[in-house]
Parts: structure tokens; C-alpha cells; sequence
């Protein structure tokens, strides 16, 4: 079986809309020399990864790969309905995906050099948050009303895609909650000096 590119728009859409069963919306577009076709850089929380203006309305699977193909480059937008994402530091991330990974598997995407994103059962992420986290270091979206930018949108590439990279079947989402002790000790670590260099 031919593995899905994760760095083709089209083969990405379809993945996430057929595989998957996950709602999708085109957003803006990075241009290299331009930007984002936001056109507001003071504003723009991620050039080529958020979504357009207005409700964010995700397309009809049967039509998604035409809309890629009238707007090259947009981002991949979805909002966090059929999961709840964790958006935290990228080390932090990626320690929790490591220190889980002789138990399960959780699907991880990283959005330029700074995060990294979790994906859980919807309705599960505030479990994995240690109480005391301050929102500015984990994030939790969840709801119709919030969204994450999936790959390849500008700047987001899988570190741990949501199927089985073989099977291609859907990786199942664990709850929020079992990812608390992870990120609390994984918190713990990447606050340390020696934590930087994991």
C-alpha cells in the first residue's frame, strides 16, 4: 500500500476526510515573497495556517480536492471537533510523545520551530493539563468554534501522523488524561537546563 504524502495538499485532504472522517476548511495561503494572504502581519497568528474570515465552514469531502486546486497552497484547516489539541512548547511535546511511546501512541504535529501539537479524544484535553499550567505554556482547543492548521500548511509538518503509516488505518485518540503524568513530568524537564538539550 502506498504511503499517503503528507506534504501533498491533495492526498492530505482526502486522508483526513476519507480516512479519517475529520471536517476540513481551505484557510489563507503563504506566499514566499508576500506573506500571508491575510494581509494583516501584525495580526496574523500563523502566515498560511489559519483559517479565512468568517465562519469556518468545512467543504464537502467530494469538493475539497477541487477548492486545493483553485487556491494553491492554502492551509488545511480543522476545526476541533472530532479531537481536542494540545498546543505546547515543541520539546515538551515531543518528550511527551517519547516517554508514552512503549504504552501508545499519540498523534503529534509540529508547527514551525516552537510547538507542538497533541490530538486526543474531543472533551478529554483540559485531563492532561497539571493544574497550575499556565495557558500561555499549554493551550487546549476544543469545540466547533476553535481550530488547528494540519499539514502541510505552512509551517506544520506530522511528527506522529494520525494512522498507522503502513495500514494507513486511523490511529485511535487515547483521552486527555492519560497524557497528565507525560506532560507534568515532562513540564518538569524542559524547565530544567539540561531539559533544553532533550
Amino acid at each position: 500500500m502506498q504511503r499517503i504524502d503528507t506534504r501533498n495538499p491533495a492526498a492530505c485532504g482526502a486522508a483526513y476526510t476519507s480516512i479519517l472522517g475529520w471536517p476540513i476548511a481551505p484557510g489563507h495561503r503563504h506566499r514566499p515573497r508576500g506573506g500571508c494572504t491575510c494581509g494583516n502581519p501584525e495580526t496574523c497568528p500563523g502566515s498560511g495556517a489559519h483559517p479565512l474570515p468568517g465562519p469556518l465552514t468545512p467543504s464537502p469531502a467530494d469538493g475539497l480536492a477541487a477548492e486545493l486546486d483553485a487556491s494553491p497552497g492554502a492551509a488545511l484547516i480543522a476545526p476541533t471537533v472530532p479531537f481536542d489539541a494540545l498546543v505546547l512548547p515543541r520539546w515538551t511535546g515531543l518528550s511527551v510523545v517519547m516517554w508514552i511511546a512503549r504504552r501508545t501512541t499519540v498523534p503529534c504535529l509540529l508547527q514551525g520551530e516552537d510547538h507542538a501539537v497533541l490530538l486526543v479524544l474531543p472533551a478529554t484535553g483540559r485531563y492532561a493539563v497539571p493544574e497550575g499550567t499556565s495557558p500561555s505554556t499549554v493551550q487546549v482547543r476544543s469545540g466547533p468554534e476553535q481550530w488547528i492548521a494540519l499539514p502541510p500548511s505552512h509551517g506544520a509538518r506530522w511528527d506522529t501522523p494520525p494512522w498507522h503509516e503502513q495500514t494507513q488505518d486511523p490511529l485511535p485518540l487515547i483521552p486527555g488524561g492519560d497524557l497528565l503524568g507525560a506532560l507534568a513530568s515532562a513540564l518538569r524537564a524542559t524547565a530544567e537546563p539540561s531539559g533544553a538539550q532533550l
